[in-house]
């Protein structure tokens, strides 16, 4: 691990990313630490994190550093084993990161003023699914759902897919966005009423 930042830090290799494929096989570079799948890592996810640093008007050196401390944060879930493979790519676990860190960073900025909840049904899910810890909480409490649930969670959230895309591609069994959102919006008060017993337990 401590030569994980002078690769990070490093000239990105030619084609960083052609030696992985698919998810599966990055997953397994980071696990070895190989030096070409941490340059991929970065690849695959420096650009979004930037946007997400410059939409909260972070400075320059703040955003790189966001970048360094979830590409680490993520290599050493994966080294840990707190992180394991489960069909997504590593790359969406380190956005997922710089999301909730960069969150984090502009509750601070407005002292403690809370939002009204949009009627909006999306939206009033997304403030269930911000509500939670931290996308590790979401990881080890995900695993006490049905496969269902985890599976339309996983689609929204962590792989942001589309809901009229996930119903054309036939990812689910449902054939409305409505009925999609409908049962979603139970699965996420169940994981937001897991979330909440996990911490009780750890106070």
């Amino acid at each position: 691990m401590a030569r994980t930042l002078d690769f990070l830090l490093g000239r990105r290799a030619k084609g960083p990313c052609d030696r992985y494929a698919d998810a599966f096989a990055l997953f397994n570079g980071l696990k070895a630490e190989e030096a070409d799948a941490i340059r991929c890592l970065y690849h695959k996810t420096s650009g979004s994190i930037y946007q997400l640093g410059k939409a909260s008007k972070l400075a320059e050196e703040d955003i790189e550093e966001l970048i360094c401390d979830c590409i680490t944060i993520g290599l050493q879930k994966i080294q840990s084993g707190a992180f394991v493979f489960q069909g997504h790519s590593p790359a969406t676990f380190v956005v997922e990161v710089a999301k909730k860190r960069v969150q984090n960073f502009k509750r601070k900025q407005v002292r403690h003023s809370t939002e009204e909840l949009s009627a909006d049904m999306e939206q009033h899910e997304e403030e269930e699914y911000g509500s939670l810890e931290s996308v590790e909480l979401l990881e080890t409490i995900l695993h006490q759902l049905d496969p269902n649930c985890q599976k339309l969670i996983r689609l929204k959230y962590l792989e942001e897919r589309r809901d009229k895309d996930v119903i054309a591609e036939k990812h689910t069994q449902y054939t409305t966005v409505d009925a999609l959102k409908n049962h979603r919006s139970r699965c996420l008060k169940k994981l937001t009423e897991l979330a909440m017993a996990f911490r009780q337990k750890q106070v």
